[in-house]
């Protein structure tokens, strides 16, 4: 069973091979996915885009991961976006200052894909039964 194509992840990761291997999978599940791969412009698309989901690296260029949170848990438009931090920073009150924005999880790196997958589906719904 696939995903419900409908359905748009926002990946904002400078690492542009990560960002691109990671958009792959997500499609060969059946979501729909878009790019950013600076703070400045992961907030801007989280905005313009009709998002349902943000996978965010905090070591960002133009504001940092952190930034870009801060802001979509302060905008009536995204504030309810689920958020998965992805990250190779140790930082604990890093760590401590996104859960209580709200994210999801928190998962170092490198991680496994299907770790990312499953947040998404609990987070935004099972996989689609009609198709």
């Amino acid at each position: 069973m696939q995903a419900d194509k409908s359905r748009k992840i926002l990946i904002i990761e400078d690492e542009e091979e990560l960002a691109f291997g990671l958009a792959i999978f997500l499609k060969s599940r059946g979501y729909s996915v878009v790019i950013a791969n600076d703070s400045l412009h992961g907030i801007s698309l989280s905005h313009k885009e009709d998002v349902d989901f943000v996978i965010l690296d905090l070591g960002l260029p133009a504001g940092g991961g952190l930034f870009v949170l801060e802001n979509l848990k302060r905008s009536v438009d995204t504030i309810n976006i689920p958020v998965v931090i992805v990250t190779a920073s140790q930082d604990q009150e890093a760590q401590k200052k996104a859960f209580k924005l709200g994210i999801e999880a928190y998962l170092q790196k490198p991680f496994e894909p299907e770790d990312i997958l499953s947040y998404i589906e609990k987070a935004i719904g099972k996989n689609n039964p009609s198709f």
